[in-house]
């Protein structure tokens, strides 16, 4: 009785409600970026290297908010997958371009595809007009955070 009383409680602490939905959307979007052998960071640099054209490796760190030895090896995977190449800047020698590779473009719209299929599947309990305020919402909460913020993660 004592263990339910508590649960119930719970389940009215926004707090908790978006750290347990956010575990199984985080489990499941890792799920699905696995079968191409990436991560959420991964995602997040392939869709930045789509959005801009040879961006430098520093540029990347700076407008993602990844510090210098993560996005090495964030680099160091998606070159071994044939999605990414760093090369050093013709004008810069100090400065490594990165350059999106066909291969990543594919994988790139393969991999947005699945994840539309998986945030279709994990909204589905919802209306179409609360998906869109949910994710208003997050956003606006995101917005807020220290990393949206540029000021690092906070913990």
């Amino acid at each position: 009785m004592v263990a339910e009383e508590a649960a119930r409680g719970l389940t009215n602490r926004p707090g908790f409600l978006l750290s347990r939905v956010g575990t199984s959307a985080q489990a499941g979007f890792k799920t699905v970026l696995a079968q191409w052998e990436i991560r959420p960071l991964h995602f997040l640099v392939l869709m930045a290297l789509n959005a801009a054209t040879g961006p430098s490796q520093q540029e990347l760190c700076r407008s993602l908010g990844i510090d210098s030895g993560n996005m090495v090896d964030l680099l160091d995977t998606l070159e071994a997958l044939g999605y990414a190449k760093r090369s050093r800047d013709a004008n810069d020698r100090r400065r490594h371009v990165i350059t999106l590779m066909p291969a990543g473009q594919a994988a790139l719209s393969q991999i947005t595809d699945a994840v539309e299929q998986f945030d279709s599947q994990f909204l589905e309990p919802l209306d179409e007009v609360e998906q869109r305020q949910l994710v208003n919402l997050l956003a606006k909460l995101y917005a807020a955070t220290a990393e949206a913020q540029g000021q690092g993660y906070s913990r």
